[in-house]
C-alpha cells in the first residue's frame, strides 16, 4: 500500500477550528476568556516577528491554551462543536487540492489527513473524503467531561512524521501538502512535497528546496 498525506486547515480548507471555537465559548459565557487569549496569541505573534519572543511552539502552545477554555464541556456539547467545525471547515474547502487527493485515491492510495486540529474534526473531514485521520486528542475524565488537557502531544511538526509512522511504516509516502512550516518534517518525509498557498516561511523553504507550490483560488 501507498501513501498520500495532507495536513487539514490552511491546506484542504480556508478555514480555521479557532474561530469556530470563539464563537462557542461566546454563547457558552466564556467569551471574555476568548478573547484575553486572542490577545494574548496576537501579542506573541507580533513580539516573534520582531525577535523579542521565540516562535518555536507559539502555535502548539496556544492550542493547548485555547482547549484548556473547554474544560468541563460534556459530550454532547463537545460533540455538537467538533460537529460545527467540521460543517465550517468543508464549506471553506479546497477543491483543488481535495481534487488531488481524489485522484489519488482512485490510483489505489491511501488517503491520511494528519492535523493538529482536534481528532473529531480531522475525522469528520477525512470521512467525507474516504481518508484516514490523525489528530490531537482531547482528555475526558470518568464523568465524561473535558480535562481542559490533550492526551498526549498536539500533533504538529516533528510528531506528524511519528503519527504517520506509526501508521504507515516502512509504506512509501509519495506526496504530502502543507500550508506552513509545522508541515515541513511531514513534506520532507514524503517523494513529492506540495506547498499549498503556504506561509512567508514554507514560501520560502519550498522555494529553496524546489518544492512544488499550489496556489489555491481565492474564496469568493
Amino acid at each position: 500500500m501507498m501513501f498520500v498525506a495532507s495536513d487539514l486547515e490552511g491546506t484542504l480548507s480556508r478555514a480555521e477550528t479557532w474561530r469556530v471555537v470563539g464563537r462557542f465559548l461566546e454563547r457558552a459565557g466564556r467569551g471574555a476568556a476568548y478573547r484575553r487569549l486572542v490577545a494574548v496569541g496576537a501579542l506573541r505573534s507580533l513580539g516573534s516577528r520582531f525577535g523579542l519572543v521565540r516562535s518555536t511552539g507559539l502555535r502548539e502552545r496556544w492550542f493547548k491554551e485555547m482547549t484548556a477554555l473547554l474544560r468541563g464541556f460534556d459530550t454532547a456539547q463537545v460533540d455538537a462543536l467538533m460537529s460545527e467545525i467540521v460543517e465550517s471547515l468543508w464549506q471553506a474547502r479546497r477543491t483543488v487540492v481535495i481534487a488531488e487527493l481524489e485522484r489519488y485515491r482512485r490510483e489505489g492510495m491511501c488517503v491520511v489527513i494528519v492535523s493538529g486540529s482536534y481528532i473529531q474534526v480531522v475525522r469528520g473531514f477525512a470521512e467525507r473524503l474516504d481518508a484516514q485521520a490523525l489528530g490531537s486528542v482531547l482528555e475526558v475524565d470518568e464523568a465524561g467531561r473535558l480535562t481542559g488537557k490533550l492526551v498526549g502531544e498536539v500533533v504538529s511538526g516533528e510528531a506528524k512524521v511519528r503519527k504517520l509512522r506509526a501508521l504507515i511504516g516502512d509504506a512509501p509516502l509519495i506526496a504530502a501538502y502543507g500550508d506552513t512550516e509545522g508541515d515541513v518534517p511531514m513534506l520532507r518525509m514524503s517523494r513529492q512535497p506540495v506547498a499549498v498557498s503556504p506561509n512567508r516561511t514554507l514560501r520560502r523553504i519550498a522555494q529553496v528546496e524546489g518544492w512544488r507550490v499550489l496556489e489555491d483560488a481565492p474564496a469568493r
